[in-house]
């Protein structure tokens, strides 16, 4: 409720004194429904990247660079996020991390066959997509346990005709399930694949 004052009479005219700087807070901390359910959406999608800033930062870099104006690499991953990746149909936000991308560009996929285990290590198989792509393209394979806040990349090289890459777990996230991702760029890391989600996986 706005304080407008008492009113005063000058010269036969009622004159009220309206306290500012209480209107402009008053409006300001009122937000609608739909604004409040934005800030939502843009809470968790930011609480979900921000392990993954860095994989970003890498993955959508020459995507950047084609844009018109500047803009930050984690800003186009969190534009798909905010337009396709976020539901509320149970009344509170949640994330589909299938429509979520670490990267993206021109370079072709690839073809997963399938995701063996072996004690602490993760091994995924593929084959290539298109025969328009260079042999010695990197692919990378990141595990990300979101409760935790971490996200690991696999640390020994992997190309594209190789047709596997390999991630070893810490201990700390064998018991936790972890949302897997691929990733292809070329040999200089200037141009990438679109990220491909490979699913949520359990070792227990």
């Amino acid at each position: 409720m706005v304080d407008v004052g008492m009113p005063s009479d000058l010269d036969g005219v009622l004159i009220y004194s309206f306290d500012l700087k209480s209107m402009k807070r008053t409006r300001k901390n009122k937000k609608t429904a739909a604004q409040l359910a934005q800030q939502k959406r843009f809470a968790l999608a930011v609480s979900f990247l921000s392990p993954l800033k860095e994989i970003i930062a890498e993955g959508f870099k020459a995507v950047a660079r084609r844009k018109k104006r500047f803009v930050y690499p984690f800003n186009l991953a969190m534009s798909q996020v905010l337009r396709v990746a976020i539901t509320d149909t149970s009344g509170e936000p949640t994330i589909d991390p299938e429509k979520v991308w670490l990267s993206d560009g021109n370079l072709p996929g690839l073809i997963v066959k399938d995701i063996l285990k072996e004690n602490a290590r993760l091994t995924v198989h593929f084959v290539n997509r298109s025969d328009f792509s260079s042999w010695d393209d990197h692919v990378k394979m990141i595990a990300y346990q979101v409760d935790e806040g971490v996200a690991i990349r696999s640390r020994e090289l992997a190309l594209r005709h190789q047709e596997r890459v390999v991630i070893d777990i810490p201990p700390s996230l064998l018991e936790r399930p972890l949302l897997l991702y691929l990733t292809c760029h070329d040999r200089d890391g200037i141009k990438y694949a679109r990220s491909q989600y490979l699913g949520k996986y359990e070792f227990n």
